[in-house]
């Protein structure tokens, strides 16, 4: 019989001395069968938010322990020992979690995967997900541990060379307006108490799709076979079907506000919910965080260059421009 598995939500302390008895949460991330020279073992490689740990699963627990699939949840108990002067978890109990067991997706985001710079955005994103009511927190946790998802998610660029332009710059575009995404919705429509809510999940997904179109250093195959926003409802349909089958009028909600932002704005019609129109104002604010331009470049007659190239040759006034 398999050592007994407590409820997800208590954890060991996270940092402990070999030959202590740890049990906590972790996204397999990964899974290596190894030879020795008596018999196999697996090597596992676990993650969450405090870092990651090898895990090494002997024949004498696969008898009674099932290994899960790549990206799967799981509680896991085990001992700790050190081996070549890195610590690894000697499993001794292992079960998969279903989404709905995790506590919270932010807490298996591996921090170490992304740059320093970063972490506030992740600080941000914990306390949405804590914030939301349900069944909105159910829909960004079935979102954030969607492999197809993460972790691309957060060291995806927001763009190539205009706004936030460098590895995890997506994620930093996408909460640094929750606060405010959610206050002008509420002080548009005071009476939906649901509204500021969807408005922060809009303003948070609406460039999803760049992780498939802008990518982390260079650009995936085939970014320009469908614009980003259409990749965004794309990437979100299992998973609001998902929120359809909890509550269909939220759903349908996220729905409307995902198809105004995917509207090409010279086509765009009014917006069906004030959520949609928040989201859209608060990305062109967001975006527009690249200028530097004040009232110095102003009278200096300088051009904007979106590489910020050095200032080009004088004009016949004597002023000096950027090449564009």
């Amino acid at each position: 019989m398999s050592p007994r598995i407590d409820a997800p939500g208590a954890s060991a302390p996270r940092h402990v001395a070999p030959g202590q008895i740890v049990e906590d949460t972790y996204l397999l991330a990964g899974v290596e069968k190894r030879f020795g020279e008596r018999s196999h073992y697996l090597k596992l490689s676990l993650m969450n938010a405090d870092g990651a740990i090898v895990g090494i699963l002997w024949p004498e627990q696969m008898r009674h322990i099932r290994c899960p699939a790549v990206d799967t949840p799981v509680r896991v108990r085990g001992t700790k020992n050190l081996f070549n002067g890195s610590m690894q978890l000697r499993i001794e109990g292992m079960v998969a979690l279903s989404t709905d067991q995790v506590p919270a997706a932010t807490t298996l985001l591996p921090r170490q995967h992304c740059g320093e710079k970063v972490h506030a955005a992740l600080d941000r994103l914990a306390e949405l997900e804590r914030s939301l009511p349900c069944p909105l927190q159910g829909f960004l946790k079935q979102v954030l541990l969607d492999p197809q998802i993460f972790p691309d998610l957060l060291t995806s660029r927001a763009s190539v060379n205009h706004h936030h332009a460098f590895p995890g710059g997506l994620l930093i575009h996408s909460t640094g307006l929750l606060d405010a995404a959610a206050d002008l919705t509420r002080h548009r429509v005071p009476n939906c108490p649901w509204s500021p809510y969807l408005a922060q999940l809009g303003f948070l997904l609406h460039d999803l799709g760049k992780i498939r179109s802008v990518g982390q250093t260079r650009r995936p195959p085939h970014p320009f076979a469908m614009r980003h926003e259409l990749i965004t409802i794309e990437l979100l349909a299992p998973h609001l079907n998902w929120l359809e089958r909890q509550d269909m009028l939220l759903a349908a909600g996220m729905r409307s506000l995902l198809d105004y932002v995917a509207e090409p704005h010279p086509r765009r019609r009014p917006a069906p919910l004030a959520a949609a129109e928040v989201v859209v104002m608060l990305d062109q604010l967001s975006a527009g965080t690249h200028n530097r331009r004040d009232l110095e470049s102003l009278a200096a007659g300088r051009m904007w260059s979106a590489r910020a190239a050095p200032l080009g040759p004088s004009s016949p006034s004597g002023r000096r421009f950027a090449p564009v």
